[in-house]
């Protein structure tokens, strides 16, 4: 087969491109070679991302321990008045130089007063919001057990009563035949 003028330039062009591909391609000697090459080649002992997603998830820990521990500071504070209202004891003298003072009895009074009326105020606001929540709570409840399928009647037959019912021992086979569907003879 011989080729004529536009097939000839058809062929030339493509003789071009697969000598410029195979000049540009790496040979599959070399790939391979380099391939081995880099899978006998020990990995690093620590990743980077690792040391650094490791240490982030450390610090949230930490923080979130610090956090809850800040939290629960002020049930613990909540708890104090029981312990405000004694009097401290001074050493003897009372001196005002060695640092401890004699406090007024009627000031800590007022201020343990004052600390149980809070503390009685908190359980008080919590009741009640513990309260209406129990009251949302049952309402949704009888919400739910009161619900019908809207497709309910839809499954109802008139023959209901007949099917959900059990003939009782002392009625004659006759009666029970009134029951069954009458069968052409």
């Amino acid at each position: 087969m011989e080729l004529v003028g536009e097939e000839k330039k058809i062929h030339a062009l493509f003789s071009e491109s697969r000598l410029a591909d195979g000049q540009t391609t790496p040979s599959f000697a070399g790939v391979w070679n380099r391939a081995q090459a880099e899978s006998y080649r020990p990995r690093k002992a620590f990743n980077l991302s690792f040391v650094a997603a490791t240490a982030l998830l450390v610090c949230a820990l930490v923080s979130l321990a610090w956090w809850s521990s800040r939290q629960r500071s002020p049930q613990v504070i909540a708890s104090a008045p029981a312990v405000i209202g004694t009097v401290p004891v001074t050493p003897a003298g009372g001196n005002p130089e060695s640092g401890n003072r004699d406090v007024n009895p009627r000031r800590l009074k007022r201020v343990a007063f004052n600390s149980r009326l809070r503390v009685i105020r908190l359980a008080a606001r919590r009741e009640a919001l513990l309260l209406a929540a129990n009251k949302k709570a049952a309402r949704d409840a009888q919400a739910i057990a009161s619900w019908k399928s809207p497709t309910a009647t839809l499954l109802d037959s008139l023959s209901d009563g007949l099917l959900k019912s059990l003939p009782e021992m002392n009625q004659t086979v006759d009666e029970m035949k009134s029951f069954l569907p009458s069968q052409p003879k």
